[in-house]
C-alpha cells in the first residue's frame, strides 16, 4: 500500500474519496473538493487497486496538494471495505465520504459544517442535490422523500425500513464520534440504509436549502450498472461471488441491530419492533421469495 502523509495539524474535517478505475471523472470530483471555501479539511484517497490511469492522476494531485493522503491496496478488497478504510484513517472531527464522479459547490462543506456547528442535536447536513449527466450537463433536481429532521427519532428510524430513496444524505458531513459509535458500513447489500437508520437514532439529519451537491448519474456508475442485489453483493465483496444472498432478510437485520447499540428507551423499542412487524409484512412476498430461492433455488 502506498501513501502521501499530510502535514500540519489535525484538521477539522475529513473527507473520504473511496475509488476503483474512476478515471473518467476523477479530477473533477478533485477539483470540486480542492475549491471548498472551508479550507480546513483532509482529503483521503483509498485507491481500490485500480487498473487504469488512477493512481497516477491521485498521486499527481497529491504531490501538488498536502492537504491530500493517498492510500493504495495491492489487490481489490471489495467496495464496502474500501469506503471503511477511509472512515478509520480519518481524523478530523467532521467526516463525510465523496464518490468519484460527484461534484460539489464551493461552499458545501462551509455550509454543512455550520449546520453541525450550531445544531447540537444534528448528526449530519447535508444540501438540496441536483443531477448531472456524464457530461456534466444539468438534468433535474432531487427533492428528498423522507423528513429526516423529524424531532422523534423513532419516526426517523422507520423511515429508513424498506426506504427507496436515493440515497443523497450518505454523502453528507457527519458527526465522526457518532459515526464510530455504529459498525459503519456492513458487507451486505443496502447496508448504507441500515447504516443511515442507526445514525438517526443519534441525532437529526440537516438538510440546506441550497442546491450544493451535484450528483452524476451514468451507465458506469455503480448502483446503475449492478441493478440487482447478487451483482452488488459481488461488487462489495468479490469474495461472496459463490455465496447464496437473502438481502431483504440481511436488510431487516442490520436494522434490527442497531438497536443494540443506538440509544432508546423500552417504549422506543416497542414502538420501533411494531413497526418492524408491520413492514415485514408488507415485504412478506419478497421475504419467502428469498428464502425458497436460498433453499430450493426457485421462487413463486
Amino acid at each position: 500500500m502506498t501513501s502521501v502523509e499530510p502535514i500540519g495539524r489535525v484538521p477539522k474535517v475529513s473527507i473520504g474519496l473511496p475509488v476503483y478505475n474512476g478515471e473518467k471523472y476523477l479530477e473533477a470530483a478533485l477539483k470540486s473538493l480542492l475549491s471548498q471555501t472551508l479550507t480546513d479539511f483532509e482529503l483521503i484517497i483509498c485507491d481500490n487497486a485500480s487498473i487504469d490511469r488512477t493512481g497516477e492522476i491521485a498521486e499527481r494531485y497529491a504531490r501538488a496538494d498536502s492537504r491530500i493522503r493517498y492510500f493504495r491496496e495491492p489487490q481489490n478488497t471489495g467496495a464496502i471495505r474500501n469506503h471503511n478504510r477511509t472512515i478509520e484513517l480519518a481524523r478530523g472531527k467532521y467526516f463525510k465520504w465523496a464518490a468519484h464522479d460527484d461534484v460539489y459547490a464551493p461552499t458545501f462543506v462551509e455550509r454543512c459544517a455550520a449546520i453541525l456547528d450550531t445544531t447540537p442535536d444534528a448528526v449530519l447536513a447535508f444540501s438540496r442535490t441536483r443531477f448531472i449527466d456524464e457530461n456534466s450537463r444539468e438534468t433535474e433536481d432531487y427533492r428528498h422523500p423522507l423528513d429526516l429532521g423529524l424531532p422523534n427519532r423513532v419516526r426517523r428510524f422507520l423511515q429508513y425500513i424498506g426506504a427507496t430513496h436515493i440515497l443523497v444524505e450518505d454523502y453528507g458531513l457527519m458527526r465522526r464520534d457518532v459515526l464510530m459509535k455504529t459498525p459503519l458500513l456492513g458487507n451486505y447489500v443496502w447496508s448504507d440504509m441500515v447504516l443511515l437508520g442507526e445514525l438517526s437514532l443519534y441525532g437529526r439529519f440537516v438538510e440546506a436549502p441550497e442546491i450544493l451537491f451535484y450528483r452524476r448519474l451514468h451507465d458506469e456508475r455503480a448502483m446503475q450498472a449492478h441493478t440487482d442485489p447478487k451483482s452488488l453483493t459481488v461488487l462489495n465483496d468479490p469474495r461472496k461471488k459463490s455465496q447464496r444472498i437473502l438481502p431483504t432478510w440481511r436488510l431487516f437485520g442490520g436494522h434490527l441491530s442497531s438497536l443494540t447499540r443506538a440509544p432508546r428507551s423500552f417504549s422506543e423499542r416497542a414502538e420501533i419492533l411494531g413497526g418492524f412487524a408491520r413492514r415485514a409484512n408488507w415485504h412478506r412476498r419478497k421475504l419467502l421469495s428469498e428464502l425458497l430461492v436460498a433453499t430450493v433455488g426457485k421462487s413463486f
